[in-house]
């Protein structure tokens, strides 16, 4: 039996009323996921415009007071003095223009360290939790969210002065973070860009920039932890991080540079390590240069 016309309008209607609810439901969740999103960058963005203005408080010219002569002939050069005085031809502020720590520390007192590397939004305080990847998921005010901190694990060491140590830091798509470490990929770029610096309160230390590569998501110090209690701990460096890495990332990434001659299991080696199409990606520095503050010469006039 047919429906009548007075049935197949109602039937209209309500299918029509259907629609319009499915449409305001969809509406809605995109709103939802939109205003979420919009949220979060809001706040990202907030917390990136906080390490700016950071870095507007904390840098400072270094005053160094001029060594008066003495009469006697100046004394060769080293090896050392020689790299600094050449790099500073062309990278002077960033030896003379220096974070003051106890401006960071005020910020946070987990902040140990600072990275820069030159031409890029990577300009950040380095810090270390004892709560394990604390500042994956935490920002430098202790708020929860993005962008995180850039950070190392509790397995290195915060003097900087272990063989072989990672900085983790997440991939933004705004660039922050380390999030514009995939500008080395570009060979333009890593060729006019071949350091990145780090300091401490004491030094400042140069890297050079010697590899360029994705990795498993394996940890890459995962041959030094040991299973205890159920759990794996870091047990200790056994001496060739370094060269398990070089090997290991030359199998994974056919097409990742590395420089001649590679780092050796000698170097002292950083990773700067974030996440990339579901992979690792990691730049790895070589330390050319670790000089004291008071060593630094005085900037040019």
């Amino acid at each position: 039996m047919g429906y009548t016309t007075w049935e197949a309008v109602e039937r209209k209607r309500k299918r029509r009323r259907i629609l319009l609810i499915l449409l305001l439901i969809l509406l809605l969740a995109a709103a939802g996921v939109g205003g979420y999103w919009y949220y979060n960058k809001w706040k990202a963005d907030k917390q990136q415009q906080k390490y700016e203005d950071l870095k507007k408080s904390a840098f400072h010219e270094i005053s160094v007071t001029p060594v008066p002569a003495t009469g006697t002939p100046t004394p060769m050069p080293t090896e050392e003095e020689m790299i600094l005085a050449a790099m500073m031809e062309e990278y002077e502020e960033f030896f003379t223009i220096l974070p003051d720590f106890d401006i960071l520390h005020g910020e946070n007192e987990d902040v140990f360290s600072y990275i820069a590397v030159p031409d890029t939004i990577i300009d950040y305080p380095i810090l270390k939790s004892e709560k394990e990847d604390y500042y994956l998921k935490y920002n430098i005010d202790h708020t929860k969210g993005y962008p995180g901190c850039l950070y190392i694990q509790n397995c290195n060491s915060s003097d900087m002065e272990d063989p072989f140590t990672i900085i983790y830091g997440h991939n933004m798509k705004s660039g922050a973070m380390f999030g514009s470490l995939k500008n080395f990929r570009d060979e333009d770029f890593r060729n006019t860009h071949p350091y990145f610096f780090i300091y401490m309160e004491d030094r400042v230390m140069v890297y050079e920039v010697v590899i360029v590569s994705y990795a498993s998501t394996e940890h890459l110090l995962s041959e030094d932890y040991v299973k205890k209690n159920g759990k794996w701990v870091f047990d200790k460096f056994d001496g060739h991080e370094t060269s398990r890495m070089v090997a290991k990332l030359r199998e994974e990434d056919a097409n990742g540079y590395f420089a001649s001659p590679e780092p050796t299991d000698e170097d002292h080696v950083m990773v700067l390590s974030t996440c990339g199409d579901g992979r690792r990606y990691v730049v790895v520095g070589k330390r050319v240069l670790s000089v004291p503050i008071e060593a630094i010469p005085a900037p040019k006039d």
